[in-house]
């Protein structure tokens, strides 16, 4: 009796955790798809103003870049994680893009240790753009003057450590500007966070990020920074 009943609670448990994985699953992909559209939207919105502003030649190059986004969005869409080397290149066609529709440049800078193998550590799908899309969106954009995103990645304590720093005006008065955009960034924010829980539910090594307003000497906002740590062994429900 003794026997069977560990057999049965066993089954059951295994029952409960294969459950549990294929919700986490579901959710992790119901949370991707929630965030493309806003990604998505705000590339639709920039053709107009490359046709207005650039003019054909400018709108050709708009829709090239456009194009590829697209197909790289598509791919990833159907996978749980990707290598920091294609999750790099998007971000570099991502600000391309916005490059193109915006009336200023954007100044990117990426520094990665080079301990780090880019094409042998994983990132969790889609998780740079959306912090870089508030940086470029409710920081840069607001600012109208030369936007600076610098990305950098190191280690530590073995955990792979990306660190997103933009010189827009800061969350504060990114949120004062428009209740819009304060209720759109706080969506996409608890949207990141979310995921990340679902993906601690596969790691002993936690994911986490935190969110630090920069400040002048003087006291005034001078940008954001974002620092996520991921686990250098990511793993996932495949």
């Amino acid at each position: 009796m003794f026997y069977a009943f560990i057999s049965l609670e066993s089954k059951l448990l295994k029952e409960r955790r294969d459950r549990n994985l294929e919700v986490s699953n579901l959710e992790a992909r119901a949370y991707r798809a929630q965030m493309n559209p806003h990604f998505i939207f705000n590339a639709l919105n920039g053709m107009q103003s490359a046709m207005v502003l650039g003019g054909e030649k400018e709108f050709n190059k708009y829709m090239a870049s456009f194009s590829r986004l697209i197909r790289d969005t598509i791919e990833m869409s159907s996978v749980d994680k990707v290598t920091v080397a294609d999750e790099l290149s998007y971000i570099k066609n991502y600000i391309e893009l916005q490059d193109h529709r915006l009336d200023h440049n954007i100044n990117l800078e990426i520094i990665v240790d080079p301990k780090i193998v880019q094409k042998a550590v994983y990132l969790p799908c889609m998780m740079l753009q959306p912090i870089v899309e508030n940086a470029i969106v409710h920081g840069i954009i607001p600012k109208q003057d030369t936007g600076a995103i610098k990305i950098k990645l190191d280690l530590d304590d073995e955990m792979l450590r990306i660190t997103v720093t933009d010189n827009g005006i800061g969350r504060e008065a990114a949120a004062a500007q428009k209740e819009g955009y304060a209720k759109y960034k706080s969506h996409a924010t608890q949207i990141m966070r979310d995921r990340i829980d679902i993906f601690n539910y596969y790691n002993k090594r936690k994911l986490f990020f935190e969110m630090i307003d920069l400040h002048n000497d003087d006291g005034t906002p001078s940008g954001t920074k974002v620092i996520l740590h991921a686990p250098l062994d990511l793993k996932t429900r495949n």
